[in-house]
């Protein structure tokens, strides 16, 4: 009975073992496909499984000896980093502590330092200064004057003088003042020089500048513009109008004394708005529209009028001042009146009268033909610019109401465009109004002369009856 019992009992103690050594088994399985273990062979009976277990705590007890050590290591290793950490933060505070000691040290002894420069500078601050602006200044001027182009990169020294933070020495003072002393001087001087310009297409060509002081450039019969934007000495686009352009030929040629040249005194300012400023030829052909065309047209009839009537009345004049130291009749007005006069020279004083008043009055209109039209033409021209002037106001007004008044060039720009059909109406009229009243005087002329001679007549009519 206790031996079964203890057989029992030893059964259960086996299964219990059995089971833990199952799952134990296992993990070491698990572990030994990764470590290359050779795996423990199954039991078959109850001493094979005792000693199974018995075998599998001792490997697990070996494990677990070696887990501790190797968890002690890794422990003992974070330590010493840790220490390492502490100490090393400890250094740096040290170091931070020095540093910021000493920060405070220098501080204090750059303040001393800068309060004694000071002291011991005095007005030189003031000078330090005033270097600076004039550096400053000069270089801004030195950059746009027409002397650079033959000493180029001359602002770019005053430039780092004005803004350099240290004492200037006095090397670059000396440079400042030789600099400014020799702008003063080449203002006054006339130099010829060899350099490239920018023509019109852009490219790069080599020419022989003459330079007149500080004001213009001259190259070629033409003004070139030093642009200071670039540094480059740029052809115009054109060349200015009326006279400027006729005095570069004779002041190139001219080798001593005085010669004639027309300078900008604004150093290319009045240049580039006269370049741009349109001719009045350029302004008819762009502003003139319709209206101006027909002005034109008017002008050219009223003309043709004009040249007919002058020959045609100068050609009358001739042939009646001919006729009146001639006692036969010929193809003229006043050959016609005397050629009545013979017709009728037996007849009474009244009925004489009469047939040559008739022929007076057939005359006048041939002469005085084409009057009345060359005074029409010189009404209507000054109408017909006014006519464009109104609607080009109104044009520029609607461009006003559309667009804004924001820019008064714009609005500048209309008006003197509308105001060219005015001037073009006046143009037309005024040597129109002239040429009528030299044509209405001939006329008159020589009506008066035909009148004249026709009341002779007919006195001497009238002696001769009375004989």
């Amino acid at each position: 009975m206790k031996i079964n019992k203890i057989i029992a009992k030893t059964g259960l103690v086996a299964l219990i073992a059995l089971s833990c050594s199952f799952g134990t088994l296992q993990a070491e399985e698990a572990a030994k496909k990764d470590t290359g273990a050779i795996a423990v062979p199954a039991a078959d009976t109850l001493a094979e499984l005792l000693k199974l277990v018995k075998a599998d705590k001792i490997r697990q007890s070996s494990l677990n000896k070696k887990r501790v050590a190797e968890f002690r290591n890794a422990r003992n290793q974070q330590r010493s980093l840790l220490n390492q950490a502490k100490a090393e933060q400890k250094r740096e505070e040290d170091r931070t502590k020095r540093l910021k000691a000493q920060y405070d040290v220098n501080e204090k002894k750059l303040a001393e330092l800068e309060a004694a420069k000071l002291l011991k500078a005095g007005s030189l601050g003031e000078m330090v200064g005033v270097v600076r602006q004039v550096a400053g200044d000069s270089a801004a001027r030195f950059q746009r004057s027409v002397v650079t182009a033959q000493f180029p990169n001359r602002h770019q020294f005053l430039e780092e003088l004005a803004q350099s933070k240290v004492f200037p020495e006095i090397p670059a003072i000396r440079k400042l003042w030789v600099e400014i002393q020799n702008e003063m001087t080449e203002q006054a001087n006339v130099v010829k020089f060899t350099t490239e310009i920018v023509n019109r297409e852009g490219r790069k060509e080599e020419r022989t500048i003459v330079r007149i002081g500080g004001f213009n450039l001259v190259s070629n019969d033409e003004y070139l513009v030093f642009n200071s934007g670039s540094q480059d000495i740029n052809q115009l686009l054109s060349q200015p109008k009326g006279s400027f352009v006729d005095t570069i030929e004779p002041y190139q040629a001219a080798s001593t004394g005085v010669a004639r040249l027309a300078i900008d005194p604004s150093r290319g300012s009045i240049l580039t708005i006269e370049v741009q400023r349109e001719s009045w030829p350029e302004r008819v052909e762009k502003y003139a529209g319709v209206v101006g065309v027909a002005i034109g047209v008017v002008l050219f009839f009223g003309l043709l009028v004009v040249l007919e009537r002058l020959i045609v009345l100068t050609s009358l004049k001739t042939k009646m001042n001919a006729q009146a130291k001639s006692s036969t009749p010929g193809n003229n007005p006043l050959g016609r009146i005397m050629a009545v006069y013979l017709a009728n020279k037996d007849s009474d004083t009244e009925n004489l009268e009469l047939k040559l008043d008739e022929a007076v009055l057939k005359e006048t209109p041939r002469i005085e033909r084409g009057v009345t039209i060359i005074k029409v033409f010189a009404a209507v021209s000054p109408l017909m610019g006014l006519l464009g002037t109104v609607t080009g106001m109104i044009e520029t007004f609607q461009s006003i109401t559309l667009y804004g008044a924001g820019d008064p060039k714009v609005m500048a720009g209309g008006i003197s465009s509308a105001l060219i059909t005015t001037v073009l109406g006046i143009v037309a009229a005024l040597p129109l109004i002239l040429l009528h009243a030299v044509v209405s005087g001939m006329a008159k002329g020589l009506n008066h002369m035909l009148e004249e001679q026709s009341t002779g007549l007919i006195a001497q009519h009238e002696e001769e009856a009375g004989a």
